[in-house]
């Protein structure tokens, strides 16, 4: 089973990191919660009614933070994911509040109303409840709002703690493309795949960018990657396209094999912390130019990094 935190802020945009999260919750049995972040603190607001019965009639009422989340309830509700539910009961937690819905398997979904600095809270609440993976909508690269988003976007990158599901173009049943090098940064996505796989409705596309100057040992590496891979996909009945990409970059490649509306794959680069920063990485720059979603794996401490070297089995 895997633990996934949604993000929210009462946009449109959001709507699709929630239909990911809803999606994941009923194919995997995956358990789930929602967030929402605040700058400063609750101290400006009217704070919402603690302890008490709280109706979702009652909605326009509450501080902003806990009306976006019950607007999120409503809406996971609708798409099956919760089952009904007239009131909420609000409680405080340390930097915000939190209420608690139910599944429609009876299990719990915390929905948090959290105040304090993005990454840093968030990482508290993976910590503490040990997310695998962190969902949230952020814009695809454009005028409006470039900046900004390419700052959220690459902080949570850099420093979030578990793996990452940037949702722009496409949903839960576009085609994926796997980024499989052979690299470690590569092979560190496929136990994270393992847990999705079940929620992926079509078959999963391979994809290698083959430098000019790729070495006999860098062919071998991916061409292992990739056989083992497909030999996986073709047991679950996964396997799609394999994409040998060449071309003037890597980049431009990987951009044009997956268009605008792919879940594109990756492993987070396992270079030196410093050198990302400043150089940036190929999931940062796909990440700063893509319009398609991307889920971007990172090996959580218990995971065997050698795991894709061994026999594959899901």
């Amino acid at each position: 089973m895997i633990d996934i935190l949604v993000y929210t802020d009462g946009s449109s945009r959001a709507e699709k990191a929630v239909e990911f999260g809803v999606a994941f919750q009923q194919r995997l049995k995956a358990r789930l919660a929602f967030i929402t972040i605040r700058k400063g603190t609750s101290a400006g607001e009217t704070p919402p009614p603690i302890g008490e019965p709280v109706s979702f009639e009652a909605e326009k009422e509450m501080p902003e933070g806990i009306r976006i989340l019950m607007e999120t309830a409503r809406r996971a509700a609708r798409q099956g994911a919760l089952a009904p539910a007239g009131q909420i009961r609000i409680r405080e937690i340390p930097n915000g509040h939190l209420f608690v819905c139910r599944a429609s398997d009876g299990s719990r979904v915390p929905f948090y109303e959290c105040f304090g600095h993005f990454v840093d809270i968030l990482n508290h609440k993976i910590e503490q409840n040990r997310y695998k993976l962190f969902i949230i909508a952020i814009p695809p690269p454009g005028r409006l709002k470039r900046v900004l988003a390419r700052s959220i976007t690459r902080r949570l990158a850099l420093d979030l703690h578990t793996s990452l599901l940037v949702v722009r173009g496409g949903g839960p049943d576009s085609r994926y493309l796997v980024c499989a090098d052979g690299s470690p940064s590569a092979r560190r996505q496929f136990p994270l795949l393992k847990y999705l796989l079940p929620a992926v409705s079509r078959p999963l596309d391979l994809a290698w960018y083959k430098p000019r100057e790729a070495g006999p040992a860098e062919v071998e590496a991916a061409e292992h990657c990739l056989a083992l891979a497909s030999e996986w996909l073709r047991a679950e009945n996964k396997l799609g396209r394999i994409h040998r990409l060449g071309g003037p970059g890597r980049l431009e490649a990987i951009l044009e094999a997956a268009g605008d509306d792919s879940v594109i794959c990756m492993g987070a680069s396992l270079r030196h912390d410093v050198y990302r920063r400043m150089k940036g990485s190929l999931p940062l720059q796909i990440l700063a130019r893509t319009k398609s979603s991307v889920l971007l794996a990172k090996l959580p401490p218990e995971a065997d990094s050698e795991l894709f070297q061994k026999p594959f089995k899901c």
